[in-house]
């Protein structure tokens, strides 16, 4: 349950969990925007020329993990299994923001049948020096906030 305070949290304390399982490392996370689809309608007899809208379905984007690449093939392993259309593909996926002094979660994200659309890395530069980093872009039948 989302627990209230005065003051905004932080956005640097969070955990990712995939089936259950901590995914470590997780660096970056993009949450999923939640919206609602209009319908317009218009009865034959309303005086009005406009029609009226009403929300119609949910609509849930999608959400992007990046990470350091650490030589893990979990993720793409994950990818894998989604391309070959394995129905065992879909997981739940649960993201919380932990209080700062990271004792516990304060609002979590859960997303149901979740499976991933894309797996990207960051470019190899041997100029730069930086962490590889891996990216996985994922979509969910559904999300939920608590």
């Amino acid at each position: 349950m989302a627990i209230f305070r005065e003051r905004p949290y932080g956005n640097a304390q969070f955990l990712v969990e995939i089936d259950g399982v901590i995914a470590p490392d997780v660096l970056e996370v993009h949450l999923p925007e939640l919206g609602l689809e209009a319908e317009e309608f218009r009865t034959g007899s309303d005086q009005e020329v406009t029609s009226r809208k009403f929300p119609s379905r949910p609509r849930f984007g999608n959400l992007v993990l990046k990470r350091g690449f650490r030589g893990d093939l979990e993720l793409y392993n994950w990818w894998k299994q989604t391309v070959s259309g394995n129905p065992g593909a879909k997981r739940q996926l649960t993201i919380h923001l932990l209080s700062e002094n990271a004792s516990g979660a304060v609002c979590s994200w859960r997303l149901k049948g979740a499976f991933p659309l894309r797996y990207a890395f960051s470019p190899l530069d041997g100029r730069d020096g930086g962490i590889l980093m891996e990216t996985m872009e994922i979509a969910a039948d559904s999300v939920e906030m608590f």
